[in-house]
């Protein structure tokens, strides 16, 4: 009787309680994957301004990119960036013409959130207009 009462298709759930979580799921897994391939390109738009700093290890050369702490969805997409040691918002000011195309928008708007820490708003090319 149990499992007849939790049944998709019972009188009293339907079918609309597993298609709701279904949607749900899928929103949150398209949502996973655009913040994956949003920190993705972040580090690539990095890699080639001034804001990607060249670090000697024993392994070898690497370049250290300014780390994504948040993302916030939106509309408009908004990160929180935590700088690297020795660098300042004008740091990021300056590379942001640099960034915005690789991440496909007209311009980034970065303000200050507390110390080490930036806010970068990605601006949409119909915003920036």
């Amino acid at each position: 009787m149990f499992w007849r009462n939790n049944h998709p298709n019972s009188e009293n759930g339907g079918s609309s309680g597993w298609s709701e979580r279904a949607r749900r799921r899928e929103h949150e897994r398209a949502t996973a994957e655009l913040l994956a391939e949003l920190r993705w390109q972040w580090r690539a738009a990095c890699q080639g301004t001034l804001l990607a700093q060249m670090l000697y290890t024993p392994s070898g050369p690497t370049k250290a990119i300014p780390m994504i702490g948040h993302i916030d969805p939106g509309p408009p997409i908004a990160l929180n960036v935590r700088m690297r040691p020795g660098q300042s918002i004008d740091d990021f000011v300056r590379a942001a013409p640099l960034i915005a195309p690789v991440l496909n928008v007209a311009a980034l708007e970065v303000t200050p959130l507390v110390p080490h820490w930036l806010r970068v708003v990605l601006l949409p090319y119909s915003a920036a207009a």
